[in-house]
């Protein structure tokens, strides 16, 4: 459990939470068929006490009703595909439907955190022992964009406030970035117009400043309409680019080197341990040491070629199918399944010590519970015909 710091400190509302999970994961790094943020609240509620889990399981939601949790946090989105319709009878939408009548908030950070520096696969690196970790994909290409408008120099000040505000000009860490240069913009107004330089029916040449912001996707029409809001131009000038760069620091897996290099056999079991995996389904060939090992909480299979070219030996995922075996082989890279769960749950401490951190940072005063409890839904045989 994870208290605020002190008593003065004032009580968060479910959009705070959001908004400082959303400096941490930004949602617009999430994949695109991904469904996050908060999912199911009022995102005006207060948030005395909240719960970090990987998901939303019936047990994990009647626990947390009985203790009066305003919101829970999972890494596993509580609604994901589309909805039909909302049943008590099915088990999948009953669960909102209770968690709607007590009250409690659901939120997810899913893909979106996988790719966060800090995030899912940084905490299963950290407990693999890699060091030296990268990322090993990119994650969130096309997801930001580039705003550019130009307007004169006596509002070129109110209008980067209001994007900031909308949420233009974030870059990692740093807040209202933008850029800007003088230049000479020059228009010929209609006879009915109403220019702010200039008569109306004659041509103008102006001092202006071009200024530019990057913007999420996501959040590029809410900039936008902040922008026309605060500019002083009866037909304000402005272009959209998409970037092709994600930000800085943000990927999914990740590769590094092993600590301490091991036998490739001997890495699997050892692997399973770490993670609690009461089995390790191996697949490939296993080198005679592994010192390069890529990472991809979940179900990572996909990258195994990716893997494979930043020269990792071994790749650890949580679950892949026959065909990523037989590519495993091909490509001479040692493949560890250790279970969807156990590549995923390594989050969920770091996660609520980390949140419970930015909320007494930022002032706020709320109980933080981490609830890694479970084994997720795979078990072992224990019938006739059971491995011992």
């Amino acid at each position: 459990m994870f208290d605020g710091m002190a008593s003065s400190l004032q009580t968060p509302k479910a959009r705070d939470i959001v908004g400082l999970m959303e400096r941490w994961a930004p949602s617009w790094t999430a994949e695109d068929w991904d469904n996050v943020g908060l999912l199911l609240g009022d995102p005006n509620a207060a948030v005395r006490r909240a719960w970090v889990a990987l998901e939303l399981s019936p047990e994990l939601l009647e626990r947390a009703i009985a203790a009066r949790v305003d919101m829970i946090l999972t890494h596993h989105p509580p609604l994901f595909r589309p909805l039909k319709n909302l049943r008590q009878d099915n088990p999948a939408t009953a669960r909102l439907l209770r968690a709607a009548n007590a009250g409690v908030a659901l939120f997810a950070a899913h893909t979106n955190l996988d790719a966060a520096p800090g995030g899912v696969n940084d905490a299963l690196a950290a407990r693999l022992d890699l060091v030296e970790a990268k990322p090993l994909a990119p994650a969130g290409m096309g997801g930001l964009q580039k705003l550019v408008c130009f307007a004169p120099q006596s509002h070129a000040e109110q209008i980067a406030q209001a994007l900031f505000a909308a949420g233009a000009g974030v870059i990692g860490d740093y807040a209202q970035c933008s850029f800007s240069a003088p230049g000479r913009g020059h228009f010929l107004a209609p006879d009915q117009g109403r220019p702010l330089v200039g008569q109306a029916g004659q041509a103008v040449t102006v001092e202006e400043i071009r200024l530019e912001v990057v913007v999420p996707a996501r959040e590029a029409g809410a900039a936008v309409r902040a922008m026309l809001r605060a500019h002083p131009y009866e037909e304000p000038a402005f272009d959209i680019y998409p970037l092709r760069q994600g930000p800085s620091g943000f990927g999914l897996g990740r590769v590094g080197q092993l600590a301490e290099p091991m036998a490739g056999e001997r890495f699997a079991a050892w692997a399973a341990r770490r993670l609690g995996a009461s089995t390790a389904m191996i697949a490939g060939p296993a080198p005679d040491i592994v010192h390069r090992v890529a990472v991809l909480g979940g179900s990572g299979a996909e990258y195994l070629a990716q893997a494979a070219a930043m020269g990792a030996q071994a790749f650890v995922t949580g679950e892949a199918g026959h065909h990523s075996a037989e590519q495993a082989q091909d490509l001479g890279l040692l493949l560890c399944c250790l279970g969807h769960y156990q590549t995923e749950v390594v989050i969920v401490e770091p996660w609520a010590k980390r949140l419970a951190a930015m909320l007494a940072e930022a002032g706020f005063d709320c109980e933080i519970t981490a609830s890694a409890q479970g084994q997720g839904p795979w078990r072992p045989a224990d019938g006739p015909g059971a491995r011992p």
